[in-house]
């Protein structure tokens, strides 16, 4: 394994290394994962390994929703083929802003980086965009700005405070990186193909780290900012303008101008023919979407009172990083029906269809019997849905679940009102809060709660909330949700013949298992395995998919929330002999979880901040020199952090992207690309995010569960497990 290089170094001696590292060409391997499937806000992704050895370049689009050239070009790039280094691809970063065709849903998501936030789904979002982020070398994010950006005013259009055309950074030089020299040496190149002088793209330093910079304070919660200021990796957006009309145009120029900045990051890469006018073919092309199996074509739908729609997208949707298909009911604008189940309990008059955030269709609806559907004798009957699965809770009740799931209020049964349902506790539209939070996707999670309706619930961890009937003129009414930790029990793996195996949960433990093949079959506990997320290293696992135990090395297995991405532990893999196994294998599964899940890491240094409280790192966060850490409180979100010194006259400073030495694969999976990892110390990147992470609770606990792990185990082994969950994000490996 090549060494990893320093910034400092010529950039003789770093072609020197990447060809050391080189081994025999391979071909280009991509593969696709989607985060948050099922849910409102599904996060596709692209990992592409590239034919010979290099380093990991992320690239995104379509943060913001109305920027449709930044999610377009990603779309693009996604189908390169990759000759040196790999890629992490994501498209579209904020699926329902382009739904709807609007920057911002709750909260403007490129403001969500300067710390982990839990409140609304940009957060969870953020919260596996920094995941992502913290496996590459460099950072490339698509936009689209309004304007011309030009260092002096020239006219209303172009001056310092527009964005089009140009390629943006935080600071010319920070520490060892020179992003001013990087970026001029790529546009050299970039504005060669630009043949309209006032189109080119120019230089932007936003100067982020010093306090008399006009963008200072909305650029310091950027991802570009984060990316600079916290993991220490180049970071540029290329930003091509809203006021250019020509879309094809736009995306063309986008996609050669990443392309030439990947190659200054020391990423070369094909990227597939860009036409202008087939770029706006793709843009405008319909899909059929069927509901019932009827298609959605313009004419009238028929549908039965109290009946479900069920909506099939069509070939949309099918790959991580295609098109995105939405259909709207006309009285739940921005609720995806794709994503999101529904009974017909009250009039609606249209079905919306939009594919990337474009109207394509419009359907008229006619409900085929008397509405509402026959009242039930009896107090009233409220309708929802719990992880996809339609429930019926009557006055009073209490509808029990675990943190994670996925909750949906449809309605009342035989209602005659226009019904308002209040889930106190939740706000569905912080731009209009009126109370109604019926039909609105809601992922149970208390830490995102407003704390003072939570009520005392059935047993001390479980956490209480009311759902209000605030209907005018119908008679209040109401019933309550109790929430759960989530806890795991036991992990049901099948071996390579199909033979169950049958490993307890420790958080913090080990997992013995003989080297082989393996794929995560099922969860016991007190939540559906549905709602779970096991992430090999680094590698998210697809329900199904096959894993490697390698005989000679360890690996972390983490749990995660699927529909949060918070963590839920992790344990061990150590390859075993079948005695071994034998030996630690218990008759039962009876070992328990965590008491708790994982409480808000607002405090924590990103990446997989979870797991060193789990895994007991050895190397304690520092903060890093100059930049203040972030702050807890909500309220207090706009503290600044202290503003970095720009690198000392006539140091050393580069322009090429560190390469990271490779990691052999988890499995033997073609279709599944193995990027480069970070041989740094343990205290990098997490050191440079926050300091002083909250204590949690689960480390007194996992502290007793370490302590008790078998003598017998290899401890070069358990050694080695150590230091890759003490940083473990920096570890490419998919």
């Amino acid at each position: 394994m090549a060494r990893r290089t320093h910034w400092a170094i010529s950039l003789l001696v770093l072609a020197a290394a990447f060809l050391a590292s080189a081994g025999p060409c391979q071909a280009s391997a991509k593969s696709g994962f989607v985060f948050f499937e099922g849910t409102q806000y599904p996060l596709g992704v692209v990992f592409i390994q590239g034919e010979t050895p290099g380093p990991t370049v992320m690239i995104q689009g379509g943060i913001q929703g109305d920027e449709p050239t930044g999610f377009l070009s990603a779309q693009i790039l996604a189908e390169s083929r990759v000759l040196k280094g790999n890629l992490i691809v994501v498209p579209r970063a904020n699926v329902p802003s382009i739904h709807v065709h609007k920057r911002a849903v709750n909260v403007d998501m490129n403001r969500r980086f300067d710390r982990d936030y839990n409140q609304f789904y940009e957060d969870r979002l953020a919260r596996v965009v920094r995941f992502l982020l913290s496996q590459s070398s460099a950072f490339i994010h698509l936009h689209e700005g309004s304007g011309f950006y030009d260092p002096v005013y020239v006219s209303a259009l172009r001056n310092p405070s527009r964005w089009g055309q140009s390629i943006i950074i935080d600071a010319n030089t920070h520490e060892r990186l020179d992003l001013a020299r990087l970026v001029n040496s790529a546009l050299a190149e970039i504005n060669t193909s630009v043949k309209e002088k006032d189109l080119q793209f120019k230089l932007f330093n936003t100067r982020t780290f010093e306090p008399d910079s006009q963008y200072a304070k909305e650029m310091r919660k950027s991802l570009t900012f984060y990316a600079l200021a916290n993991l220490n990796i180049p970071a540029m957006a290329v930003e091509v303008s809203k006021n250019i009309g020509n879309l094809g145009w736009k995306v063309k120029h986008q996609v050669y101008a990443t392309s030439v900045l990947l190659r200054h990051c020391g990423v070369e890469i094909v990227p597939p023919h860009v036409d202008a006018d087939e770029i706006l073919r793709l843009h405008e092309r319909d899909h059929r979407v069927k509901i019932n199996g009827k298609s959605l074509d313009g004419q009238a739908l028929a549908l039965p009172p109290g009946g479900t729609l069920k909506v099939d997208p069509g070939s949309a949707g099918k790959e991580a990083h295609g098109q995105v298909v939405a259909v709207f009911a006309s009285d739940r604008q921005g609720v995806n029906l794709v994503d999101s189940p529904r009974m017909a309990l009250e009039r609606f008059q249209e079905l919306e269809t939009r594919v990337d955030g474009r109207k394509v269709s419009t359907t008229t609806v006619r409900f085929a019997g008397d509405m509402p559907p026959p009242l039930p004798d009896g107090p009233p009957v409220f309708v929802c849905w719990l992880n996809g699965k339609a429930v019926q809770v009557k006055q009073g009740e209490v509808l029990r679940a675990v943190v994670g799931d996925q909750l949906l209020i449809d309605g009342v049964l035989g209602s005659k009102w226009k019904e308002i349902l209040n889930f106190k506790g939740y706000t569905a539209r912080p731009w209009s809060n009126d109370g109604q939070d019926m039909g609105w996707e809601i992922i149970l999670d208390p830490e995102s709660f407003i704390d003072k309706y939570r009520l005392p619930g059935s047993k001390m961890d479980v956490a209480r909330y009311q759902v209000v009937r605030e209907t005018l003129g119908a008679r209040p009414a109401g019933f309550f949700v109790d929430i759960e930790p989530r806890l795991v029990q036991s992990l049901k793996l099948l071996d390579a013949k199909g033979q169950s195996v049958n490993m307890h949960w420790t958080s913090g433990g080990e997992m013995p298992l003989l080297p082989g093949e393996y794929t995560v079959a099922d969860a016991a506990g007190n939540g559906p395995a549905s709602r779970l997320l096991p992430v090999l290293g680094n590698r998210p696992l697809k329900t199904g998919e096959r894993f490697r135990v390698e005989a000679s090395r360890t690996q972390l297995l983490t749990l995660r929330q699927a529909t949060t991405f918070a963590g839920l532990g992790a344990m061990t893999i150590v390859p075993s002999t079948a005695q071994k196994t034998a030996e630690k294998a218990p008759d039962k599964a009876v070992a328990k979880a965590s008491p708790k899940p994982e409480g808000r890491p607002e405090l924590r240094a990103e990446g997989r901040p979870e797991l060193r409280a789990e895994v007991k790192p050895v190397v304690k966060p520092v903060v890093k020199s100059g930049v203040k850490p972030a702050v807890k409180s909500e309220a207090k979100h706009s503290a600044k952090p202290a503003v970095k010194p720009a690198a000392k006259s006539g140091a050393k400073l580069v322009t090429k992207v560190a390469a990271k030495p490779a990691v052999k694969p988890a499995a033997k999976d073609a279709a599944r690309p193995v990027a480069k990892a970070v041989t740094k110390t343990a205290a990098k990147p997490e050191a440079k995010a926050v300091a002083k992470p909250e204590a949690k609770p689960e480390a007194k606990v996992d502290a007793k569960v370490d302590a008790k792990v078998d003598a017998k185990v290899d401890a070069k082994a358990l050694a080695k497990a150590r230091r890759l969950s003490a940083n473990p994000d920096r570890t490419a490996q998919f």
